[in-house]
């Protein structure tokens, strides 16, 4: 059966809540049979559950981690230890804290969460609530995959691709995440896509990092986009393409991708000018100036951000000051949470 309930870097909060929580649920085996009996469970926690979720979808964030918090202490609630960790990994009223969500990943892990435990594969990886273990990190990932998770084969196969925390084997890393990729996840088309542009030299093959980048933006794949974009400014494919590059990069950073934001911003400075005038488009001004603005205040790239700031000074000395303070709303609007 086709599994789409997974993301390829974790759990967003863009994802509407109620199915996050679908998705753990269906797949948990026998949703909790064997977790918890029946006999075992404490008479008060499947209530405490749907009233949780009920609170949960409705906004009410403290009443519904409070819920949630009830069930998932006594540690035999694995749905709800998953859904107190999304609480501090995307800061649903409250801070977010991804230490202490990677330590209620992992109970949920432990407790045969599938989606619970490609995130502590991802915790382990990275090095959040404990050292950075990639041997754990791996083994987490084949646990999450064999029960259903097959994006965690494409993480599993970035180990692989590597040697990180595993003997490497860049083919079999290939052959792990193709079947996810071949089934349409646009997450697992999307790492097939870096699998053969920045893998291994000895699996490396541009048609195919651009056929795999192609089908993930046809799902419309910020990351997948700002790849093509790369890949055509670079000449990587068929030679340079400007202004297709400008439009993919323009498309990334929409989706709010954020390396997209200095590309657009800077392939959109570089039009030409206009024969008649001898100055840049007015429509692709604005949006240097809006991309770039962007940039400087999302981009965690210092030399990108000291790049940005210098562009946008040149910006401001060809742009008309009147349209600064709708450009500069423009780029508030864009930058508020969704």
């Amino acid at each position: 059966m086709k599994n789409y309930c997974t993301q390829p870097y974790g759990i967003k909060k863009t994802i509407p809540i109620v199915w996050i929580i679908f998705c753990a649920a269906t797949l948990l085996p026998n949703a909790f049979a064997s977790v918890v009996s029946p006999a075992d469970a404490p008479l008060n926690d499947d209530q405490n559950l749907k009233t949780a979720q009920s609170l949960l979808a409705a906004g009410d964030y403290g009443n519904a981690f409070d819920r949630y918090r009830a069930a998932a202490v006594n540690g035999r609630q694995p749905l709800a230890q998953f859904t107190l960790a999304l609480f501090y990994q995307n800061g649903w009223g409250r801070a977010a804290d991804r230490k202490t969500a990677c330590e209620w990943f992992e109970q949920a892990a432990q407790n045969n969460v599938p989606a619970a435990q490609h995130m502590t594969g991802l915790c382990f990886e990275e090095g959040v609530h404990r050292p950075a273990d990639p041997v754990a990190a791996a083994r987490w990932f084949q646990k999450a995959a064999q029960a259903g998770q097959l994006n965690s084969y494409c993480h599993l196969g970035n180990l692989l691709m590597t040697g990180n925390g595993v003997v490497k084997d860049p083919v079999q890393a290939l052959e792990l995440c193709r079947p996810a990729a071949l089934q349409g996840s646009a997450p697992a088309q999307l790492w097939m896509g870096k699998f053969y542009l920045y893998g291994d030299s000895s699996v490396r093959n541009l048609q195919e990092a651009y056929q795999w980048f192609l089908a993930a933006a046809q799902k419309q794949s910020a990351e997948a986009f700002y790849h093509l974009g790369m890949m055509l400014a670079q000449g990587a494919i068929s030679g340079p393409d400007a202004a297709q590059a400008r439009q993919l990069f323009e498309q990334a950073a929409a989706l709010k991708y954020i390396p997209a934001y200095f590309q657009a911003g800077k392939h959109f400075f570089a039009t030409e000018a206009g024969a008649e005038t001898n100055r840049l488009p007015a429509e692709h001004l604005a949006k240097a100036y809006v991309w770039i603005s962007a940039a400087i205040q999302r981009s965690m790239d210092a030399e990108e951000v000291a790049a940005a700031r210098a562009m946008r000074q040149q910006i401001l000395a060809m742009m008309p000051p009147t349209w600064l303070a709708e450009l500069d709303r423009k780029v508030a609007r864009h930058l508020q949470p969704d």
